[in-house]
């Protein structure tokens, strides 16, 4: 079996996300909302440009590295999320669940990504996703390759400190948003919540009826 290149080094991928951001990638500039009297609208916003997406240093629930090869050649759709999220994430994962079992056609590969690398091991990333399906793909890292991963994705998460004072005991918010990537590995539309079955494969079939 042939091994996958190998990712870029750490510094490399903190410098190519902070140049991405001074270059101008704001998310409020970069959008595109699909006009509410066309059919082919979607849930969400559009991106004017694509944007190639340099993957940081990541590993998937297997144990096996997660680099842009596994981006390549298929339509996918990244949330970012935790394991221990009660209530935004078990809900996104079981519509993708869901969306998945009604498509048309071929669904995206689906991939959650940890935002709480701190207590989510690749076994529970495992088990968690494996839950909603079989096929779903978990992925985790150190939290600065992470960081790196968000900010090319306009994605923002932040710890909030629990009742407890115990260090373990918080919760993490984050974008409650499904980013999708093109089969070229380049970030194309960020569908946006309340999210249903019907709301991601109309959507779906929509972005991929632009390329």
């Amino acid at each position: 079996m042939a091994s996958k290149k190998s990712p870029l080094s750490k510094n490399a991928i903190i410098v190519l996300a902070f140049a991405a951001m001074a270059a101008g990638f704001w998310l409020a500039t970069m959008l595109k909302t699909p006009n509410r009297e066309d059919p082919s609208q979607i849930q969400g916003a559009i991106l004017h440009t694509p944007r190639q997406i340099a993957m940081p240093e990541l590993i998937r629930h297997d144990g096996q590295a997660f680099t842009n090869e596994d981006l390549k050649d298929r339509w996918t759709l990244v949330f970012f999320g935790y394991t221990s999220c009660p209530d935004i994430c078990p809900v996104t994962m079981n519509v993708l669940a869901e969306a998945k079992k009604k498509a048309d056609d071929e669904f995206p590969q689906v991939v959650l990504v940890s935002v709480d690398p701190q207590r989510d091991s690749v076994e529970m990333l495992g088990e968690y996703v494996h839950y909603f399906d079989p096929d779903f793909i978990g992925v985790t890292g150190d939290d600065s390759m992470i960081q790196a991963l968000t900010l090319q994705m306009s994605v923002v998460y932040m710890k909030m400190p629990g009742a407890s004072g115990n260090e373990n005991d918080y919760l993490v918010d984050h974008s409650s948003s499904v980013m999708m990537i093109n089969p070229e590995g380049q970030l194309v539309a960020f569908l946006r919540a309340p999210h249903t079955p019907s709301s991601i494969n109309e959507s779906v079939d929509a972005v991929r009826g632009l390329y």
